[in-house]
C-alpha cells in the first residue's frame, strides 16, 4: 500500500480533432461538422456552468472517441470563484486561439468570453478541415495581427447559420461574443440540442484536471 495515487481515463480511438481532421475530412458532411462542434459547445457549458475557463481550447486539446468530440487536458484551467483565476500575468496557449485582447494587455481578464473566442476558431478549423493560420510561422506577426483584427477567411460552402455563429464567437471585443447559451441555441435552431445522443456529462474527456 502506498500513498500513489493513478489516474485513469478513458481512451479516445479517434486521436485529437486536428488529426482526425486531416484524415478524415473528405468524408466528412456538413452534418458532421456541425455536430463536432455542437459537442465542443456542450462540454464547454459544461465547464462554464461549473464556473471552470479552460483557458487553452485548440484542436490538439480536443479529442475524438467513436467519433464524438471530447475536451481535454485541463492542466492550466482554473475555477473562477478563485480571484486569482480570472487574472493572469502573461501569456499562454497557441497563438492562433488566444484571446486577442491579452496580447496587447497581458493583464487582460481571461473569462468566458475568452474560451468562447477559441471555440469561434475551433469552428472555423472544423469548416475547412486544417488548422488556422496553418503556412504563418512567426507568432509575433500573427499575434499583431490578429490583435489588429486579422481572422481566417470564410470557406466557400459554409452554411450560412455556422458562419455567422462563430464570426460571433471571434468578435474582437469580448463583450460582444456570443455566450455558450445563445451559442447552444443556434444550434438547437440547426437541429443539434437535448436530443443528440452526446449527453452533457459525457461531453467532456478528463485529463489532467487540476483546478
Amino acid at each position: 500500500k502506498t500513498n500513489e495515487y493513478l489516474l485513469i481515463m478513458q481512451y479516445a480511438n479517434g486521436g485529437d480533432l486536428q488529426n482526425h481532421l486531416k484524415n478524415n475530412f473528405k468524408n466528412l458532411t456538413w452534418n458532421d461538422k456541425k455536430k463536432l462542434a455542437f459537442q465542443i459547445a456542450d462540454g464547454l457549458n459544461y465547464l462554464h456552468n461549473e464556473n471552470i475557463l479552460h483557458r487553452d481550447l485548440h484542436s490538439k486539446n480536443i479529442v475524438i472517441h467513436e467519433n464524438n468530440a471530447k475536451i481535454t487536458d485541463f492542466g492550466i484551467s482554473k475555477n473562477q470563484n478563485n480571484q486569482s483565476s480570472t487574472a493572469y500575468v502573461g501569456n499562454f496557449g497557441v497563438v492562433a486561439y488566444m484571446e486577442p485582447k491579452r496580447f496587447i494587455d497581458p493583464n487582460f481578464p481571461y473569462a468566458e468570453p475568452s474560451d468562447i473566442y477559441s471555440f469561434g476558431v475551433l469552428m472555423w478549423e472544423i469548416s475547412s478541415g486544417y488548422p488556422p493560420f496553418k503556412d504563418n510561422d512567426n507568432k509575433i506577426a500573427l499575434a499583431v495581427s490578429i490583435s489588429n483584427g486579422a481572422r481566417e477567411v470564410t470557406i466557400p460552402g459554409t452554411p450560412k447559420e455556422y458562419e455567422n455563429l462563430y464570426k460571433n464567437c471571434w468578435n474582437q471585443e469580448p463583450e460582444q461574443r456570443s455566450s455558450i447559451n445563445e451559442i447552444l441555441g443556434e444550434f438547437e435552431r440547426m437541429g443539434f440540442g437535448n436530443n443528440v445522443t452526446n449527453k452533457l456529462s459525457e461531453g467532456i474527456y478528463l485529463c489532467s484536471y487540476y483546478i
